[in-house]
């Protein structure tokens, strides 16, 4: 019979082999030391803190804690500073270092202490106001900060004997014990992706149950960054020369998984691991010894060689099932689909090992597509997808165990596509200057010679008496018509009369002056014109549209002209009988009615028009392909009918949300100079203006549009205008 100290003798003894082997969920805590066991139930039990660290996240930082199952916590925030305060009840501070006070992402510090007896508290200095969620996990508690990203190096504190306590690896905790006689146990762990090279190794977690199929390299990456994977328990084990079938089992008793073993598994096997998810260990494992592992819906791991495998997918009957596609297009990603189905065909391990096991091979001559490309490659394809364009529904046909696999990658496929919101400003100026200036002279003798152009002459046979001071008697001549005429040529006698730039005289006109002299006989007169105008024209719209992510979007502003084209070949459909046809039914009519020509219609666009394809970058950034166009027509001088003038602009740019995109460049400016002037005269340096006039018209038209892409999110409405 034993007494209490032989039992607290043997539970000291065997408490490391039983950490070893009980599973990594398990919520078990040995006893420190050989001590009675009613010492142990009158002492009462608290749980410890034995470790914390940070590390950076997809949506900022993490700080995990490692605690016993028996802890309590709640949490709460302070201001002026922004602090996190996090309270563990019912727990004991078991960590011997301190934070090292260097910045991490938003952490500015860490202060951890044992607030009371039964308490121990941790405050986290931010670096402003942080959005945070608290989690607890298997043996832990999570602090996710909602941050920008910025990179850094993880921290993880030490045990007061100076071993390290549990580390970060990808924002979660894990710890790791010594093996003893089987794998050694962790804390659970961020599942590592299963990178496969042959038929896929799925594995089911023991807390949500939801298997998870195998993932190719090309997909890790972002599938790691697109959501939090489940967790794995981490492992450190050595192997020399242990045959496989005692490996698979302890892995089993690790995992607590069941996995039957096939026949032809044999082999030994010599391996390090140190620190890694069991499920990528045992794939690492299986792929050295040609082997792989597939999972039924019931959760039970199978394994064994590919050719097995292979045989043992060839005898599964065919299952049918139907999917509901919501975003997509079921006969878009009906191609997609089947090349999830025929990926199989080059999972054996040679195109030699489909023909040793006598399945029926492809051919070159099959008659679709999808098996053109998978022909000659010895696979075999049993599965098909057929897609209904009414309901927008696929139909698989596929063995079982595929069959999740497929729905899953559907699953993925089918997502709503983001929307941006295109908000788009149009600014046409049209700006028009004119400047005119000139002389105008006019000389004449009197009543004798002079042109009746610029200064009229009055015949003096015309005028009549006219009473200045009212006395009634008339004391002056006045009134009077114009010569008519455009001039007055006196014969035989010495007159003189001339006249400048009569025809090129300003109209309308801003200002005239007049200056007129007598010299001798003869009279002078100079009119001075000018002209100066400035208009501007300014035309907006600011037209907005909502587009899915990576389609085409294009916006008009303008008008449709139509354009008449004559097509003389178009008769000339008489020659032959039979067939009907051509050249306005002209068939056996005479040849000037055959080849009579044929007027057609045709419309060609003239105004603004933008077209823009936005992409939505992982960073909420938009990259737009724009093309801008501004045209319009004219009637050209010649017989060719209308021409058009286009200015176009195409580019990409990259763009923060809501941020402008702006299109310039688009400037068309037209400058017209005319002058006239006396012969010679106008040609004389600094007196030459006085003989001439001049003119300038100035046009300058400018197109400035302004392009803003909102992200619309789930439910969010188009910004206003």
């Amino acid at each position: 019979m034993m007494g209490p100290t032989t039992v607290a003798v043997i539970s000291a003894l065997l408490a490391p082999a039983v950490l070893a082997l009980a599973p990594a969920n398990a919520d078990y805590a040995a006893p420190s030391a050989a001590v009675p066991i009613s010492s142990v139930v009158d002492v009462p039990m608290r749980g410890r803190v034995s470790g914390i660290a940070v590390a950076p996240a997809p949506a900022g930082a993490d700080i995990v804690l490692a605690i016993d199952s028996t802890v309590t916590f709640k949490h709460f925030t302070l201001g002026n500073p922004s602090r996190i305060v996090v309270d563990l009840g019912g727990a004991t501070l078991a960590i011997g270092s301190k934070y090292d006070g260097k910045t991490r992402g938003p952490v500015r510090n860490l202060r951890l202490s044992q607030y009371r007896a039964d308490t121990v508290r941790l405050v986290i200095d931010l670096d402003g106001s942080r959005g945070y969620t608290v989690v607890r996990e298997d043996g832990q508690i999570r602090i996710a900060l909602r941050a920008p990203v910025v990179a850094f190096a993880r921290w993880g504190s030490t045990n007061p004997g100076g071993e390290p306590s549990p580390q970060v690896a990808a924002g979660r905790l894990e710890q790791q014990q010594a093996p003893i006689a089987a794998p050694a146990v962790v804390e659970p762990q961020v599942e590592t992706p299963i990178v496969k090279a042959g038929p896929p190794l799925a594995v089911r977690d023991d807390h949500s149950g939801d298997p998870l199929t195998a993932r190719t390299p090309a997909t890790v990456s972002s599938m790691a960054a697109a959501r939090r994977q489940q967790q794995k328990p981490r492992i450190t084990v050595s192997y020399d020369g242990t045959n496989i079938r005692d490996v698979i089992a302890a892995f089993a008793t690790f995992s607590g998984r069941t996995i039957v073993v096939g026949k032809d598994v044999s082999g030994d096997v010599t391996a390090d691991i140190a620190d890694k998810p069991w499920d990528v260990a045992l794939q690492a494992i299986l792929q050295s010894q040609g082997l792989a592992a597939t999972e039924d819906a019931s959760g039970i791991i199978t394994v064994d060689s590919y050719r097995n495998l292979a045989t043992n997918q060839a005898l599964e009957p065919l299952v049918t099932q139907i999917i509901d596609i919501n975003y997509s297009k079921a006969a878009v990603l009906r191609g997609t689909v089947q090349q999830l189905l025929a990926r199989d065909c080059t999972g054996l391990t040679t195109m030699a090992t489909g023909r040793d096991m006598g399945m029926p091979m492809n051919q070159g001559g099959g008659s679709g597509g999808q098996q053109d490309q998978t022909a000659g490659q010895g696979c075999v394809v049993r599965g098909s997808v057929a897609a209904d364009s009414a309901t927008n529904k696929l139909i698989i046909t596929e063995v079982p165990s595929r069959l999740p696999e497929i729905v899953a990658r559907v699953q993925q496929l089918d997502v709503r596509t983001p929307q941006v919101a295109i908000k788009a400003k149009i600014i046409f100026v049209n700006r028009t200057g004119i400047q005119d200036i000139g002389l105008a002279y006019d000389l004449g003798t009197g009543n004798k010679q002079f042109f009746q152009q610029l200064v009229p002459r009055i015949d003096p046979n015309t005028l009549t008496a006219v009473d200045t001071d009212g006395d009634g008697v008339p004391d002056a001549t006045g009134g009077g018509k114009a010569y008519e005429g455009p001039a007055r040529i006196a014969l035989g006698g010495n007159a003189l009369a001339g006249i400048a730039n009569a025809n090129n005289a300003i109209k309308p006109n801003a200002l005239n002056l007049i200056y007129s002299t007598a010299l001798g006989r003869f009279q002078l007169t100079a009119f001075l014109t000018a002209l100066q105008t400035s208009s501007l024209a300014e035309v907006q719209s600011e037209p907005s549209i909502t587009i899915l992510n990576n389609r085409s979007a294009e916006i008009f502003v303008g008008q449709e002209i139509p354009i008449r084209v004559i097509d003389a070949s178009s008769g000339g459909g008489g020659q032959g009988g039979g067939g009907g046809g051509g050249g306005g039914g002209a068939q056996g009519q005479p040849n000037a009615a055959a080849f009579f020509p044929r007027a057609t219609v045709s419309k060609e666009e003239a105004g603004i028009k933008l077209s823009v394809t936005p992409q939505i970058t992982n960073n909420r950034m938009v990259l737009m392909k724009i093309k801008a166009e501004n045209s319009s027509a004219e009637i050209a001088a010649t017989d060719v009918g209308v021409i058009f003038n286009r200015q176009r602009a195409e580019s990409q740019v990259l763009v923060a949300d809501g941020e402008a995109a702006v299109i310039g460049g688009l400037t068309v400016t037209e400058t017209t100079r005319f002058r006239s002037g006396i012969p010679i005269l106008m040609n004389l340096p600094f007196v030459g203006r006085l003989f001439s006039q001049n003119s300038k018209n100035e046009t300058k038209r400018d197109l400035l549009i302004l392009v803003t892409p909102h992200i619309l999110d789930d439910g969010a409405i188009p910004p206003s205008r």
